[in-house]
């Protein structure tokens, strides 16, 4: 994109980021609902997630520009050939470090209003701190968009000569390319600080039920003690006391 509106786009971007990390996304529905949850300040994993979009997506498609397309990139009003090096890199650093302002800002201007309630705080600070410089950034990209959409160098369109419309050429394809690739990386963003659990929060496991009584069992019937054995030794069948027999005479 532009190098004349690549920070302001970071801010919003951040500032976008950070109304979609307000968001109770941890509950089905949330995101519909627009529950914003908020915080003090940053927390460390939203942050961490925004500068690696930053650091990742937003500076690399930046780069891409002010190195393949640099007098496109200054809208051709300025030789790039006259430009030091150091300033391409303080730009970069400054389209990376946008982003990460533009998040906490929104987290710090809703911390310190106190008024209203905390969904109307935050749409404000949207409104405010996302919708101030993308309108700046869009009214730059209409005022120069003759010579946006030009395509050679910066001598070629000062003397009118050997330009190419950006439609249809490789310079098109790449903003096309490119800009794709930085709303498939917001994305993942977005999607990554509405799944995540906030930091703090006990988990609660689904209620199952009382647990079942435990019946008492009834004790086992005690086994008959065995019986003594008799002293008497066993009787034959005609035979009497002491082994005499039975029969008469």
């Amino acid at each position: 994109m532009p190098a004349f509106v690549a920070p302001l786009v970071g801010f919003a971007l951040g500032a976008l980021l950070a109304w979609f990390s307000a968001v109770a996304a941890h509950r089905p529905g949330a995101l519909r609902a627009a529950e914003p949850r908020l915080s003090p300040g940053p927390s460390g994993r939203p942050l961490a997630l925004v500068t690696l979009f930053a650091v990742l997506v937003f500076a690399p498609v930046c780069a891409y520009f002010l190195v393949f397309a640099p007098d496109w990139s200054f809208a051709y009003l300025v030789d790039t050939r006259r430009i030091p090096s150091a300033i391409d890199l303080l730009l970069l650093l400054l389209d990376a470090a946008s982003v990460p302002a533009g998040f906490a800002a929104v987290q710090a201007y809703v911390a310190t209003a106190g008024a209203g309630p905390a969904a109307q705080r935050s749409v404000r600070a949207l409104a405010l701190l996302a919708g101030a410089p993308l309108s700046m950034a869009l009214i730059a990209v209409i005022a120069l968009s003759r010579r946006l959409a030009l395509d050679g160098t910066y001598r070629q369109v000062e003397g009118d000569f050997g330009v190419h419309p950006v439609a249809g050429g490789p310079l098109g394809y790449a903003l096309l390319w490119m800009y794709t690739l930085l709303a498939a990386g917001f994305a993942v963003t977005v999607s990554a600080l509405l799944r995540r659990d906030p930091g703090g929060t006990p988990k609660t496991e689904p209620h199952r039920g009382a647990p079942p009584r435990a019946v008492p069992s009834e004790p086992a019937p005690a086994a008959a003690p065995p019986r003594p054995a008799s002293e008497h030794p066993p009787r034959r069948l005609g035979l009497g006391k002491g082994g005499r027999p039975n029969r008469p005479g």
